[in-house]
């Protein structure tokens, strides 16, 4: 079986339905386009899908915790409910902190 490109075309239909992570494995290549638009929603990459089935309730990536604290902040300390903006704040400032790298 060959690989599989995954672009900024087709990337939509590889994200998970929580729209927090897309799974990779050895058979599938992301382009730069694809990479951009994963790294500007906060998506987590997990690599090897079989593997973080298994074990997916029990670990967080690092970009979920942040994402978790800042809903948390946004709706108990600053009283910001509309889903909408807040995905739109947790993008922003997960870009900033991916800036910063």
């Amino acid at each position: 079986m060959g690989k599989v490109l995954l672009t900024k075309n087709n990337i939509e239909e590889y994200i998970s339905k929580s729209q927090s992570k897309i799974y990779v494995d050895k058979n599938m290549i992301l382009t730069s386009g694809a990479q951009d638009i994963i790294r500007n929603r906060g998506i987590s990459i997990i690599y090897d899908k079989s593997r973080e089935e298994k074990s997916e309730d029990a670990i967080c990536s690092a970009t979920e915790m942040i994402t978790k604290q800042l809903i948390k902040i946004l709706k108990e300390q600053h009283s910001i409910t509309d889903e909408a903006q807040v995905k739109n704040i947790c993008n922003l400032i997960l870009q900033k902190i991916n800036e910063k790298k």
